[in-house]
């Protein structure tokens, strides 16, 4: 600015100093040689020193509207940039909240708790529709986060990550345990129905044993009785174990629940430190 600034008090002095010169020669004692007239000289001179000018204003008017331009230019490419950053930002915010949404379904008793045992189809159904969400979550964080890009990452980034992959193998665990879990309940119902129809078979093998009068057919039904007898052991056994295989589970939910549950509360740390290395990387204020 200064510079510019010098040129043009430079070539104002210099045109009023010319200018005297030729008026103080032209006026006295003809110093220039020349059959011209004075006027045609003064005519000659002023064309001269206004073509002089008219470049030098011409330059100076194409240097400035060239700065302009490029001030123009940089403060959109800064704009744009910085719509570009906020952008980025709000990606990075909104896939780290997903990540903790997904996993805001563990509690501290599991997810049994919210267990609808009056419909495990539709629990069961939830639970595989939870898994699907693993995926798509995962897939938008891999994406926003360049995860697979060979690129420079931050120790923070590599923290994330590991606490991430824990956090989404953990819940998967789970919910197959979950799915482990309806599987025992659904298998005991269908082991009650069939007791109680073997009951029903048993009744009436009883009674057809009492009335038949034929010795043979009597010995079949004591033989099909028995066999009868020997499957309602069976069903008994497994009816009975069911009450320890689900303490079992639910104690084992129990306790993986917990161990995820520290998992999620150290994800939640780094998320917050992350999103602030994001801030000062893009140099934005919230």
């Amino acid at each position: 600015m200064k510079k510019d600034l010098y040129v043009v008090l430079g070539i104002i002095i210099s045109g009023i100093a010319i200018a005297f010169i030729i008026n103080t020669m032209l006026t006295y004692g003809n110093v220039i040689k020349t059959s011209l007239s004075n006027d045609s000289w003064l005519n000659f001179w002023g064309s001269y020193s206004s073509g002089i000018f008219a470049v030098v204003v011409g330059y100076l008017a194409i240097i400035y509207s060239n700065r302009n331009s490029e001030k123009a230019i940089l403060q959109q490419e800064k704009l744009l940039i910085r719509q570009q950053n906020i952008k980025k930002l709000d990606d990075y915010n909104n896939c780290l909240k997903n990540n903790l949404a997904l996993l805001n379904i563990v509690d501290v008793m599991g997810i049994t708790v919210g267990l609808d045992h009056q419909n495990i189809s539709l629990s069961k159904s939830e639970i595989c529709q939870i898994k699907g969400r693993i995926y798509a979550t995962d897939l938008q964080y891999r994406y926003v986060f360049e995860v697979d890009v060979q690129r420079q990452k931050t120790n923070l980034e590599k923290t994330y990550e590991e606490c991430w992959i824990k956090a989404r193998i953990g819940l998967s665990d789970l919910l197959d345990q979950e799915l482990s879990f309806i599987e025992r309940v659904n298998q005991n119902r269908y082991d009650i129905q069939i007791k109680e129809n073997n009951m029903h078979r048993k009744n009436i093998l009883l009674e057809l044993s009492k009335q038949a009068v034929d010795i043979e057919k009597r010995k079949l039904f004591l033989q099909e009785i028995k066999d009868v007898n020997m499957e309602l052991e069976r069903l008994d056994k497994k009816i009975i174990s069911y009450y320890d295989d689900v303490d079992k589970m639910t104690t084992s939910i129990k306790d993986f629940s917990l161990e995820l549950n520290s998992t999620i509360k150290a994800l939640f740390d780094i998320s917050l430190l992350l999103i602030k290395e994001k801030e000062a990387q893009f140099k934005l204020e919230k």
